[in-house]
Parts: C-alpha cells; structure tokens; sequence
C-alpha cells in the first residue's frame, strides 16, 4: 500500500482570492507538497466584488500556479443567490414562503443562466478543471449541517414551492423527492456535457455533502454525537443531492466529501460510507479535511470569551498534529487523494506534516 497520496487539492476561499499574494500562496502550497489550488470564482461571495479586480486577482492565481506547476481547478458557483444576478428572483421557495437564498435548480431559466456562466468560465480561465461548489442542493433550511457547524437547534421547511415548481413538479407527493433528485442530476449532466465539448479531458467533481445516506451510521451511534440532526442534511435523502448516482452516472469524475470533523472515528466512518457505495472510492473519492478552525466541534462553540458556558475549545482545532492524525488514517485506509479546507486555516505548521504524504 502507498504511503503517499498522488494528489493533495487545497480549496481557496473569496477572502483568500482577493488579499492573498498569488507567489507567497503558491509558494506556501508548493511547501506543503499540494498539487491542485481550487479558488473560488464567484466574486459575490464574501465581500469579494468588484467582479473585475476578483477576476484579475483569479488570473494571477492561475499564471503563477502554471508556472510553478501546479493544477486548478475553479470552484464553481453560480447556484448561491445574489441580488446582482438577473435570476435572483428564481430561488428556491420554502413552504412558509421564505427563500431559499439557493437558485432552483429545475427552472429552465437558472439552467440556462448557470451553463452560460459556466461556459463563460471555461473560455475566460485556463483551467484545469472544473469543482462544484456544495450548493448543488434543495435547501430546506436545515440549520444543523455538519458541514461547517454543529448544534442542537435545527429545522425543516419543505421546498421548493416556487412558480416553476408548482407548474411542474408532483408537489408533496410520493414520487417529489425523485424528482429533484432528476432535476439536479439532469443539470448536473448538462454541465459535463459543455465541460468535455468545450475542453475535453478536463476534470470535473463536486464538493459533496455528508454524511450519504443515514443508514450507514446506524450501528455506529455511540460513535456520533450527531446522529439525530444528521437526518436533516444527509445528503441523498434530506438535500436531494445524489452525487453517488452522479459518479455512476460518469458525469463527475470524482467527488469531494466534505468531512470537516476533528474527531478521527467520524472522519473514518466517511470515508467508510464511501467506500461501502463506490466501487473505486480510493480514487473518485477525494475526502475532504477542515485545517483549523474549520471543525464542526470547534464551531459548536459560539464565544471567545474565557469561563464562557459555550466558549470554544481551542483542542479542537485541527492544527498540525491533528492533520497529521487525519492523513494517516486516509493512507491507512487506501485513499489516494485529499484536499483541504481551506487555505485561510493553512497554518505555517500544517505545511511540513502535509509535505511528508506526497512526493513532489
């Protein structure tokens, strides 16, 4: 068995985009032995407009990346809803009538706007591959998503009730679900489809939302300490985003786990999930790892203050030795690749523990 991964992809947020030096962050990424940048490429995100110097910035990335030999691959949006977009009035409409801040991905006018966008990307950008950012979903609301945060309070509004869908979709009955299951998938395969006309051979995944599908955790509760909200988010059945069907399907040539847990027996149990529904999950499957702040334990907290009932533990951080842990377990257990979130935590003591689990 290997002990070194062939590929190490670090996503890059807006923040880090539009204040970071391009050489000092390639040249922090080309110490840490990471091979593929993954920058965020829609300027309305985080404060990140104007559009025109976030694109220059994007250029800037991509020219000195090439130069020092690494890939990227732009994280792609166009999903999430901002007032700027002639489609913003087309999200995804909630039972209470609230929006969903999410476009809705079955109405053929946010299809048409999202692959324009996208086909715009691949001729302004020389990419090298193309990542779906994780809003690919039907958002019901669900406030407990242990993807960026955990907590108690969690919800649930069905969706999505907006003019398109109640035109068209089987709304509430038993068949809706699979159909913006479809729905999603069909535009899933359509941006494939102009990915591999435009630029054959180019990459293109998903950042995938965990856990899969509930069933697998069951025997493994004691485990989890999130096993009763993750019936909210799962990803098959609560968000409607079926990224496993889309893998069987070939549309997306691997897929992205968003695991950003410190604790090492979540993060494996992942990966197992994966491995239990993918053939070659080792390889299509990329796990990805929060550095730092970026853990769902640590997010639980929601104060700095010291003696605070709900203060933040600072040990559950993943800082270089957690990391370390995390990568050992992903070698242990086969996997090929990983990839980060995201390069705002990279830490300057992250970069020599991920150098030693790739050779450059």
């Amino acid at each position: 068995m290997s002990t070194q991964f062939k590929h190490m992809a670090m996503w890059t947020w807006p923040g880090a985009v539009r204040d970071e030096d391009p050489k000092r962050m390639i040249r922090r990424l080309k110490e840490a032995h990471v091979d593929i940048i993954m920058p965020y490429t829609c300027p309305q995100r985080g404060n990140a407009s104007p559009p025109k110097p976030y694109f220059e910035r994007l250029h800037g990335i991509i020219e000195e990346a090439h130069r020092r030999g690494l890939k990227v691959h732009a994280c792609f949006d166009e999903v999430n809803a901002y007032k700027d977009m002639p489609v913003y009035d087309l999200q995804q409409v909630r039972k209470d009538e609230s929006k969903g801040g999410i476009l809705c991905h079955a109405n053929p006018k946010v299809v048409g706007y999202v692959l324009e966008k996208l086909r715009w990307t691949l001729t302004e950008f020389e990419y090298d591959g193309i990542d779906l950012e994780d809003s690919y979903i039907f958002n019901r609301n669900t406030i407990y998503d242990p993807a960026h945060m955990t907590g108690e309070k969690y919800q649930v509004i069905p969706v999505c009730y907006c003019d398109y869908c109640r035109k068209n979709a089987p709304l509430e009955k038993p068949e809706w679900d699979q159909w913006k299951r479809d729905q999603l998938s069909a535009l899933i395969g359509k941006e494939a489809e102009l990915i591999r006309k435009t630029k054959p051979g180019m990459s293109f995944s998903v950042a995938a939302r965990m856990p899969y599908n509930l069933t697998f955790y069951a025997p493994h509760q004691k485990d989890i300490p999130y096993f009763d909200g993750w019936k909210c988010c799962q990803s098959r059945d609560a968000l409607l985003a079926d990224w496993v069907e889309w893998l069987r399907r070939g549309h997306i040539d691997f897929a992205c786990p968003m695991s950003y847990y410190h604790s090492n027996r979540i993060v494996e149990l992942q990966t197992l999930e994966c491995q239990r529904l993918i053939p070659e999950a080792r390889r299509k499957v990329w796990m990805g790892l929060g550095l730092n702040e970026v853990t769902a334990e640590y997010r639980q907290g929601k104060t700095d203050e010291p003696g605070a009932k709900d203060v933040k533990d600072p040990s559950l951080k993943n800082g270089a030795a957690a990391i370390e842990s995390l990568l050992r377990d992903q070698v242990r257990m086969g996997q090929e690749n990983v990839l980060f979130f995201c390069y705002e935590g990279l830490l300057d003591e992250h970069l020599p523990v991920m150098a030693q689990f790739r050779t450059t």
